[in-house]
């Protein structure tokens, strides 16, 4: 399939603060997040430029921080300090604050560069980005005095973040998401861990599917894709001991202490092997099980919980029940034999990407009134054979329900405004009900067949060269009937009913 991209500039928040230069070296360096939402909204209109000339200015007029700058005490996670030079970003966003010490990442992406040549993990003495960062880039970028503000955690003073990480420490995929330019061939920036793929590593894709998804599966580590630095800092700029990090095993899982926060982030040898785990409550949820044999999953609570990753990627797993009091679905893509789900009636979205690939899922009962299924949300679910689509859902996104080979019968919501791009192209759609009450406000007229355009595009070759014939069932003289035409595309046939 090819990639997409939208132009807006997200990369403008970090540009947008850069541009918050302080003229008195003595004011402080901290840019709120407040100070940061404020200059994206004026910068929205502005066509942003990569120039030597615009970055000589920012390198001139953005001083780096001192050590007495950073008050631990002023300092909240979201706020963005500067720090460094590189290139003329200065720009860093607080993921994390633990005593004295402070976890940032860069505001901006810094520069785009392959991961390696031949993929032995970040920890291989060899890996070329993390040569690049701990030698160059950190050289660069950073003074003196800023380099002995870095505390070297883990090995590294300059690390990318983690799958784990980039899920904690953002609120959802828009969070995450960087728009590149559309000259841009690489839509995305590397994390550290290892892909699926054992010559791939992961990454956040941000191209026009996505939109900041993150990317277990990865990218091959011989492209280049963007850098989005990650490291500790002290705040007071002293040297010392650092906070520490304990790691214990309690039954079949691992957990992480770091200062007064516990987090379940992995299984144990004997965890590995089990084929039904129960999720312990109140702590939070930063792995996932991918490297175990579950089938059956439950939840030791029915109160809410947000378990992010938890569940995608495994090849096993077969049977979930999710507590009864989520307001927050996690991810299930790429688990070939989960068969059903039932989604809770606080769940409000499926996320991007929820079940792709889920190839033998069945059935999903969805309990609530559920508003929006996401870009690519049941994406390659070939064994779909059925789903109750709530009324209250007014958006469903590009690519939804592609590749549902066995979703014969349609009914389309009553509320539905907005109906994306191939929503349900290579579906096996039959019969597409529309009740009479539906007034889409934002259509694609590829919602259901490729555009003529696209099959004759031989870079489209996810559809097939014949688009089977299907019938819509509308109500006379109904907004769908008057605009037949427009939003059904393909050898579509009108069927009052």
């Amino acid at each position: 399939m090819k990639k997409f991209m939208s132009t807006i500039l997200i990369a403008a928040l970090g540009l947008g603060a850069c541009s918050c230069s302080v003229d008195n070296p003595g004011e402080s360096s901290i840019i709120t997040s407040e100070n940061t939402t404020a200059a994206v909204e004026s910068s929205e209109d502005t066509t942003l430029e990569t120039t030597a000339e615009t970055t000589a200015a920012t390198t001139q007029t953005t001083p780096s921080v001192e050590p007495s700058e950073l008050d631990p005490d002023n300092l909240k996670v979201g706020d963005i300090i500067k720090f460094g030079n590189y290139k003329g970003h200065t720009a860093w966003r607080v993921l994390n604050i633990v005593g004295s010490e402070a976890y940032i990442t860069s505001n901006d992406i810094l520069d785009k560069r392959i991961f390696d040549e031949s993929y032995n993990g970040w920890n291989s003495d060899g890996c070329a980005i993390r040569l690049w960062l701990n030698d160059e880039f950190i050289n660069e970028a950073f003074t003196d005095k800023e380099r002995e503000m870095i505390v070297d955690k883990t090995g590294d003073k300059v690390l990318l973040m983690s799958v784990e990480e980039a899920y904690r420490y953002f609120e959802d995929d828009k969070d995450r998401l960087f728009e590149f330019p559309e000259e841009d061939d690489a839509p995305g920036y590397w994390l550290r861990n290892r892909g699926i793929i054992s010559d791939h590593a992961a990454l956040v894709e941000c191209d026009y599917l996505s939109n900041g998804h993150i990317s277990e599966f990865g990218a091959a580590v011989n492209y280049e894709w963007g850098v989005r630095p990650a490291l500790w800092i002290r705040l007071d700029g002293k040297q010392g001991d650092t906070v520490p990090v304990e790691v214990y095993e309690s039954g079949p899982f691992i957990f992480t202490k770091t200062g007064d926060d516990t987090d379940l982030t992995g299984l144990t040898e004997e965890g590995k092997k089990e084929e039904d785990l129960v999720i312990p409550a109140g702590v939070k949820i930063f792995t996932t099980f991918s490297d175990g044999h579950p089938k059956n999953i439950t939840f030791e609570s029915d109160d809410d919980v947000d378990y992010g990753y938890l569940l995608s990627m495994s090849s096993t797993i077969e049977s979930v029940t999710l507590p009864k009091g989520l307001t927050k679905l996690g991810y299930h893509s790429n688990c070939p034999r989960l068969k059903e789900l039932v989604i809770p009636e606080g769940v409000k979205e499926i996320p991007v990407n929820c079940f792709h690939e889920d190839t033998s899922l069945e059935n999903v009962v969805i309990e609530g009134d559920l508003t929006t299924i996401s870009n690519m949300a049941f994406g390659g679910c070939e064994a779909l054979k059925a789903i109750d689509i709530p009324d209250s859902v007014s958006t469903i996104g590009d690519y939804a329900f592609i590749g549902c080979k066995n979703l014969r019968e349609i009914r389309l919501p009553k509320g539905l405004k907005k109906l994306g791009e191939h929503a349900f192209v290579e579906s096996g759609r039959e019969v597409i009900t529309v009740p009479p009450e539906m007034e889409l406000e934002e259509w694609s007229p590829a919602a259901f067949a490729p555009s003529d355009e696209a099959m004759a595009d031989p870079g489209y070759a996810i559809f097939v060269r014949t688009v089977l014939p299907y019938t819509v069932r509308v109500k006379e003289g109904s907004w769908a009937d008057i605009h037949f035409d427009e939003v059904f595309n393909g050898d579509a046939t009108k069927e009052y009913y």
